[in-house]
């Protein structure tokens, strides 16, 4: 039986905001309770630079998903859009 707290591999409430239309990375930065105030001061970018990448348009570089993963603690990996 599937665990009820994940679809797949992705905690449920993740998946359910990235089929939304949400993008990866606001899906993960709310399931882990950070603001963007907050996930902005961890990469010490702007706020409006953490609302770019969040963008239903945006297609953040390796690099720059890497440092995001890296400051919320998951897998880079899990913040691309072709998942």
């Amino acid at each position: 039986m599937e665990d009820q707290e994940t679809d797949g591999d992705l905690p449920r409430e993740v998946a359910w905001l990235c089929r939304e239309g949400d993008s990866p990375i606001r899906a993960w930065r709310e399931h882990l309770g950070v603001t963007p105030e907050e996930l902005a001061r961890r990469l010490d970018i702007s706020s409006a630079a953490v609302a770019q990448f969040e963008a239903r348009s945006a297609r953040p570089r390796a690099a720059t998903l890497k440092k995001i993963g890296a400051v919320l603690g998951i897998s880079w990996e899990l913040l691309r859009r072709e998942r």
